[in-house]
C-alpha cells in the first residue's frame, strides 16, 4: 500500500492542473475597449494641374539656289530658255514634301575687260524681283574662251545670304561654255573656293553648255570637290517650250491676280513694285501660265501668295503691319482718301478677289500640269532637266521628297 500512495497522489494532482487549465481557457478572455474615436473625413485631394500640350515647331525645309550664269555673247539661247524657265523651276523646287521654303539667288559672269566680271543679286524669296533680275540679264562680250568662272563662284559662295541650320538644302548651278582663268593673280582660285563651299556644305552642280573639252575637265573637277553634279548640255540649253491649251487662260488670271496687289511705302517704292509686276505680265505666255501657278501652290500650302515684298494686301494677312499704322500718304492714291472703314472693306474685297483668282489659277494649272505629263515625257537633257534631277537626289539628304 505504501508504494501506490504516492502514484495516485500524482494522479490527482496532475487532474486537478488539467482542470484548472481547461478551465482557464473555457472562461472568455478579458479584452480592453478600444477608445472611442471619430471616423476620419476623407482628405479631399488637390486638383493636379493638366500638363499643357505645347505644339513642337516643325521648321520646314529650306531650299536655297543659286543660278551662276556665263552671259558672254555665245550664251544667248541658254539666257532666253531660263528667263522662260526660271518659274517652272521655282514652282517644281517648291513642290518637294514636305513642303519647303524656297529662296533663289543669282550670279552672272563675264570676264576682265567686258562691261562687268560679275552681277550679284542675293538669295530672296521674291519670285517676281528674281525674274526682273534675271530678264536684265543680256549675252554679249566675251572674245578669250576662259571667264572669269573664280570670281563668279566667289560671290555665290562668300556673299550669298544662306540659311543656316542642317535642315537646308544649299545649291549652286555653274552654267556655262567656258573654263576659268588660271592665269590672273587677283586672289580667285576656283578650287580653293570650292573647298570653302564643301566645308559650308554647300554643292556646286556644273553644267557644261557645248563641247569644249577644257571646260568639261574644269567643271567636273569645281562639281567633283563639293559632291555636286557635272553634267553636259547643248550649247543652246536644250530646253524644250512646252505650250498647253491652258496657258493663255493661266496667263489672264496671272495678270487678274497681279491687279489684286496693293503697293504701299513712299512713291518711289510703290512705283518700283508696279514696274516689277509689269515686267512679269511682259513674259513669255508659257513663264505667266507657271507665274500664276507659282502663287497658286503657295495658297494651297497654307501660305499667303506673297506677290511682292510690298504687297499690303499680302503684309496685313500675315500680321507684318497694322492697316491704321499705315500713313495715309504710305498708300496708293485710291485708298488716300478713305475712312479707316472704308479701307478695311477695300482690303476685304481685294482679299476675297485674289482668294477667287488663285482657286480658278489652282483649277486650270492641274490641267496643265496633266497634260504635260500625258503629252511631254520628262527630259533631262536639257537645263531645266538637270535642275529638277539634281534637287530630286540632293535634297533627299535632307529627308526631302520629290514624286
Amino acid at each position: 500500500m505504501e508504494r501506490i500512495r504516492p502514484t495516485l497522489t500524482y494522479l490527482v494532482v496532475a487532474s486537478a492542473s488539467a482542470l484548472g487549465l481547461w478551465a482557464a481557457l473555457s472562461l472568455p478572455r478579458h479584452r480592453p475597449t478600444p477608445p472611442i474615436t471619430e471616423k476620419p473625413q476623407p482628405v479631399a485631394e488637390k486638383p493636379q494641374p493638366v500638363p499643357v500640350q505645347v505644339p513642337k515647331t516643325v521648321q520646314r525645309p529650306q531650299v536655297d539656289v543659286v543660278f551662276v550664269l556665263d552671259t558672254t555673247g555665245s550664251m544667248g539661247l541658254l539666257i532666253s530658255g531660263a528667263k522662260k524657265k526660271i518659274w517652272e523651276l521655282a514652282r517644281f523646287i517648291a513642290q518637294g514634301q514636305p513642303a519647303p521654303a524656297v529662296r533663289i539667288g543669282l550670279v552672272a559672269y563675264r570676264d576682265v575687260g567686258d562691261e562687268y566680271v560679275t552681277k550679284f543679286f542675293d538669295l530672296t524669296d521674291d519670285m517676281d524681283g528674281v525674274y526682273q533680275n534675271l530678264a536684265s540679264f543680256s549675252a554679249a562680250g566675251g572674245g578669250d574662251t576662259p571667264e572669269h568662272v573664280a570670281k563668279a563662284l566667289h560671290d555665290a559662295v562668300y556673299r550669298s545670304s544662306w540659311s543656316p541650320g542642317k535642315n537646308t538644302l544649299k545649291m549652286v548651278y555653274l552654267v556655262g561654255d567656258a573654263p576659268p582663268h588660271s592665269d590672273y593673280q587677283d586672289g580667285f582660285n576656283h578650287r580653293v573656293i570650292a573647298r570653302e563651299a564643301s566645308s559650308q556644305g554647300i554643292r556646286i552642280n556644273t553644267v557644261r553648255c557645248g563641247h569644249d573639252e577644257d571646260t568639261r575637265v574644269s567643271f567636273t573637277e569645281i562639281a567633283s570637290i563639293t559632291g555636286g553634279d557635272s553634267s553636259s548640255i547643248e550649247q543652246s540649253g536644250g530646253m524644250q517650250d512646252i505650250r498647253t491649251p491652258f496657258d493663255e487662260d493661266l496667263a489672264g488670271l496671272n495678270r487678274a491676280l497681279t491687279e489684286t496687289a496693293i503697293p504701299y511705302g513712299d512713291a518711289e517704292r510703290r512705283a518700283s513694285i508696279r514696274r516689277k509686276a509689269e515686267n512679269n505680265l511682259e513674259a513669255p505666255v508659257e513663264a505667266q501660265a507657271a507665274r500664276a501657278g507659282w502663287f497658286g501652290l503657295a495658297k494651297t500650302r497654307g501660305r499667303a501668295a506673297a506677290l511682292s515684298d510690298g504687297d499690303l494686301l499680302d503684309d496685313v494677312a500675315n500680321n507684318k503691319v497694322r492697316l491704321e499704322a499705315v500713313a495715309p500718304s504710305a498708300l496708293p492714291e485710291a485708298m488716300q482718301g478713305m475712312s479707316a472703314e472704308e479701307r478695311s472693306r477695300f482690303i476685304e474685297a481685294k482679299r476675297k478677289a485674289r482668294d477667287e483668282v488663285l482657286r480658278q489659277i489652282n483649277r486650270l494649272s492641274a490641267k496643265r500640269d496633266d497634260y504635260i505629263h500625258k503629252n511631254h515625257a520628262p527630259s533631262t537633257s536639257g537645263f531645266d532637266g538637270r535642275v529638277r534631277e539634281t534637287v530630286k537626289k540632293q535634297a533627299a539628304d535632307i529627308g526631302l521628297d520629290y514624286f
